[in-house]
């Protein structure tokens, strides 16, 4: 045990331990906090597996970068070569450089080299303190006297605990994204390859772990999740000694990542979060990192205003006199923000021109967007937002007639089209200054606070001018652009939206402000995206807009009271000719927003719970403010339920010996409509009592129809 080492990170939620020999470390241990006086040698030796028959000699753990040169047979986490050196470099062994520790930031540096290969590598690590999220980051650099071609650089790879034996995976499709998929963590590899250029709506780059049969609130579970936009590949190995490594990184084009001598590349940052209290603890870890170190709003302190979008009240059809009146009607319900959606620019009269062009239709806003900016910010006094898509430019479009040269392509080939357009290449300097100079006229000439920053295709032959492959490039040329319109607009908030949830990650969060996870305002579909959504993510970043009666992406139809419930727990907001619906539905819209607006302090700052339910279609979201003064319930049925009469809902998160007043605090027919009679107290007015009494006997709620809910106060009455 001599040559053993251990290294740990404390916060107050979990430590973090890393062991190594001489070569990189692995994490040894990840959980609740350990005692200042544990023997971290001793931990590290205690878990040193023993060597049985019909093996190699040597048996080596899961270590940041696991090794075939120390015995290691999995998939590699560094895949790299010499194409200029007769191919050298394929394989080595990197030997124990150097460990630095930075206290006031809480983190370690390993550096270890290969000097026989002529690589360095450097382990980052950190452990945040205000959440106990550990973060990752792998950096090599090409120490040799040839260029290196990497296939394959994963970031730190995760020593998955062997009693974690079930995973959870994020995928799905447009309008369906975030759904849940649990399944067993098999023997061998399960790998999802993301090759769409942009986070992508069917492989979330995420999983969460988990002992078996974990629910909301028990078990232990292990959430990972890469901050990157683009192409990337997430692999679970377990190997028949039942260890079992995580590895996530950037999945490249062919030949892209080409390091010369003395370059560096980093992986992107990899986030942690571990539990021993069920999924509702990764995700509550997660949440707090978000809020700390992650989301960049303006004013922190400022409420996430209710929201109006003008999409699918309008779609392309604008005219000053109809905007004005969705203004009307949305400062008369209560919004707080106005969105010009798509429709806007020259030449816009439908998806197959124009784009690119991002100067104000003549004729349909003569006098450009002050007289609907003037109206909407003076007289309705709200702030006014606008939707763009920089990055994607149409072939009837001068912009293209101009420069063709500017579209991602590789001649000769044609051009594959994707909602009839085509990528800019924000690798080319002219294009990221042409962007930034339209995005910088628009908001410096208008009052602009907020912009919708589309992006509705994948990339596809992302080829540059020079026809060299430009995935990952392209996403970071992404972030530079961005990060240039916020240096020199701080005041303005960015959603991130990508044919709806297509660009949903940490990294893109940092420049961002809130997400639109679905291009679907069902309510039915936003529930299950919802829930996915928030196993990663706050409510406040989860843009959520009652729509339409009729949801032209499904064809559902929900009451007004259903549409604005599903959506009351994220970022509200609506979406739908306000100024064409009934007195009745208008009210419900009202009440909606006042008590959006009374409970958005506890959803966005307070825990957030998904609730265990037996009912499958019976989805339930709660939050509790930090101080456990108050919670929020809503609870949604999505379908007919299973049985006749729903099972109470254990209510987590109080304070067990204080007493709390519960109260309905929606009530509309359609709601009640399944319950024949309920002699209740909470139909009633509601009841007072303690804390432990609803997590232990839970909160009866009634019977419910298919798409109907309601929504729950409880408030300590001391």
């Amino acid at each position: 045990m001599t040559n053993l080492i251990a290294h740990r990170l404390d916060a107050p939620g979990a430590t973090l331990v890393l062991g190594r020999t001489d070569g990189p470390p692995a994490i040894v241990y990840f959980g609740a906090p350990l005692r200042p006086e544990t023997d971290l040698v001793m931990l590290v030796a205690s878990r040193i597996q023993p060597l049985g028959k019909g093996t190699l000699d040597v048996l080596p753990g899961v270590a940041l970068l696991p090794e075939a040169a120390r015995g290691f047979t999995g998939y590699p986490g560094l895949i790299a070569h010499r194409p200029d050196a007769g191919g050298g470099a394929w394989e080595g062994r990197f030997a124990f450089r150097d460990a630095a520790r930075c206290d006031d930031t809480n983190s370690l540096a390993i550096t270890c080299a290969d000097a026989d290969r002529g690589f360095d590598i450097t382990f980052h690590c950190r452990l945040c303190p205000e959440s106990s999220v550990a973060v990752f980051k792998t950096e090599l650099t090409n120490s040799g006297s040839d260029d290196a071609i990497i296939d394959w650089l994963s970031a730190p790879v995760i020593n998955v605990p062997p009693m974690l034996t079930e995973q959870l995976r994020f995928s799905g499709r447009w309008c369906a994204e975030f759904e849940i998929h649990r399944r067993p963590i098999p023997l061998g590899i399960s790998s999802t390859e993301n090759r769409r250029g942009r986070t992508s709506h069917e492989a979330f780059p995420g999983v969460i772990c988990t002992s078996e049969g974990a629910t909301e609130n028990t078990g232990t579970c292990l959430g990972l999740h890469l901050g990157w936009s683009g192409n990337h590949r997430l692999l679970l190995e377990r190997k028949s000694h039942g260890l079992t490594q995580a590895q996530l990184g950037v999945l490249p084009l062919a030949g892209e990542m080409r390091l010369k001598p003395g370059a560096a590349l980093a992986t992107p940052e990899l986030y942690a979060a571990t539990s021993d209290r069920g999924l509702n603890g990764v995700s509550q870890a997660f949440h707090a990192f978000v809020r700390t170190n992650i989301a960049p709003f303006p004013k922190p302190a400022a409420p996430r205003p209710v929201t109006v979008n003008t999409w699918e009240a309008i779609y392309f059809d604008h005219t000053l006199e109809r905007l004005t009146s969705l203004a009307d009607a949305a400062a008369d319900i209560g919004a707080e923000r106005f969105v010009l959606d798509d429709g806007w620019f020259k030449n816009r009269t439908d998806d197959t021109r124009a784009l690119g062009d991002w100067v104000p239709d003549a004729r349909k806003y003569p006098d450009g967007l002050h007289p609907l900016v003037d109206y909407v910010v003076d007289r309705k006094g709200m702030q006014f937002g606008l939707w763009v898509e920089p990055e994607m430019v149409n072939e009837d479009s001068d912009l293209f007639r101009a420069h063709p040269d500017w579209a991602l392509t590789l001649s000769p080939y044609p051009a594959v089209l994707g909602r009839n357009q085509m990528v800019l290449d924000l690798t080319n300097d002219a294009v990221q200054d042409h962007l930034f100079e339209r995005l910088g006229d628009l908001l410096g000439s208008y009052r602009i606070s907020y912009l919708k920053w589309d992006m509705n295709r994948d990339l596809v032959l992302a080829g540059d001018r020079h026809r060299k492959p430009a995935g990952s490039r392209q996403t970071h040329a992404l972030y530079r652009l961005i990060d240039r319109v916020r240096a020199a607009f701080p005041h303005v908030e960015i959603e991130s939206c990508a044919s709806g949830g297509a660009r949903v990650d940490f990294e893109i969060l940092k420049r961002t402000h809130r997400f639109w996870p679905s291009d679907s305002n069902d309510p039915v579909e936003r529930a299950r995206i919802q829930s996915g959504f928030l196993h990663f993510f706050p409510p406040e970043v989860m843009g959520s807009h009652a729509g339409p009666t009729w949801s032209h992406t499904s064809g559902r139809g929900c009451t007004a009271a259903f549409r604005a419930l599903a959506a009351n727990y994220g970022h509200f907001g609506f979406e739908l000719a306000l100024d064409d619906i009934s007195d009745t539905d208008r009210a419900v819209f009202r009440a909606a927003v006042e008590r959006y607006k009374a409970d958005r302090e506890i959803w966005h700052r307070g825990r957030v719970w998904r609730l265990d339910t037996i009912d499958p279609n019976l989805i339930a979201t709660l939050a509790t403010s930090l101080d456990q003064a108050a919670a929020r319930l809503v609870a949604l049925q999505i379908d007919r339920a299973r049985s006749v009469a729903p099972a109470p809902l254990a209510i987590p998160g109080l304070d067990p010996a204080r007493l709390y007043r519960v109260t309905l605090k929606s009530e509309d027919p359609p709601e009640r409509s399944g319950t024949r009679r309920f002699d209740n107290p909470l139909s009633t007015g509601g009841f007072v009592v303690l804390g432990e009494m609803l997590a232990q006997a839970g909160l009866q709620l009634p019977v419910f129809h298919a798409q109907s809910g309601v929504a729950v106060a409880i408030d300590a009455v001391d």
